[in-house]
């Protein structure tokens, strides 16, 4: 009886809670300054008719060393389509996946954008994510993760890196999914 519940314990800690709860009012107002920002603040990676849910990300940019904003500076985005496949232009060269795109951050560090929510890449069902390449930081690339598809021990991959930042998806009122991040960007600008 015991090894039967330290497994069912194991087995229960190992699961991915998939629940997604709704924006509040505050998350909502918070969404809507993003959607006002410059037009070259924000992005639209996907059509309207790419398979997949709708996904909005509202990332503020930060310096890690004394949390001021990165502002002015292109930020690279791409990702896998809804079936997990990069289909990149350049063979071999995930960052020309066709889900892609480059926006630049406004004065206060943000960029708002427009996509699908990633598929899971291989056979893995943990790890959707968003790569973003931060030109001028040191280093360039940083991922983000999502809470309701990422394991116990990928959160732990996650907390132990600061190059991978983990993103709690949220509901809009018409069932867009919504993201609310700051990324720290380490050792921007170049010196």
């Amino acid at each position: 009886m015991p090894r039967l519940l330290i497994v069912i314990t194991l087995l229960s800690s190992c699961t991915i809670d998939r629940t997604i709860e709704f924006s509040n009012n505050e998350e909502i107002a918070v969404l809507r300054a993003f959607q006002s920002l410059p037009e070259e603040s924000m992005l639209k990676i996907a059509s309207d008719d790419e398979p997949g849910e709708h996904l909005l990300l509202c990332i503020t940019f930060r310096k890690k060393e004394d949390g001021t904003s990165v502002f002015g500076q292109k930020v690279h985005f791409y990702h896998t389509s809804n079936q997990g496949n990069y289909e990149p232009s350049s063979p071999g060269d995930e960052s020309t996946a066709r889900l892609n795109g480059d926006a630049v951050s406004s004065s206060t560090g943000r960029i708002f954008v427009e996509t699908i929510l990633p598929g899971d890449y291989g056979s893995s069902t943990d790890n959707r994510h968003i790569h973003t390449t931060v030109t001028g930081a040191r280093p360039e690339a940083y991922d983000i993760h999502f809470k309701q598809y990422s394991s116990f021990m990928s959160k732990n991959f996650i907390d132990d890196s600061d190059q991978h930042f983990l993103a709690d998806l949220k509901r809009t009122e018409d069932g867009s999914l919504v993201a609310f991040l700051t990324m720290e960007i380490k050792n921007w600008p170049q010196n």
